[in-house]
């Protein structure tokens, strides 16, 4: 597994199942404390490393306002 804790994300291509990619990013309550993850996962035929960026946007953006959700 690949660690970008400084970054805010992980990948994990082929570690936990051969053959497939996942992307996640932390879940945080008011507190700071990690409540949940979220990610996706995808063949790794399919995985452009290019892509990236863009996955990590789009997973923290769904993140954010779980987030956000839980100071309501």
């Amino acid at each position: 597994m690949r660690r970008h804790q400084t970054n805010g994300f992980v990948v994990n291509q082929g570690r936990s199942e051969r053959g497939a990619v996942a992307i996640g990013v932390p879940v945080h309550a008011p507190d700071g404390e990690v409540v949940a993850g979220l990610s996706v996962s995808m063949p790794s035929a399919r995985y452009e490393k290019e892509r990236l960026p863009a996955l990590v946007g789009t997973l923290r953006t769904v993140a954010d306002a779980l987030e956000r959700d839980l100071t309501r």
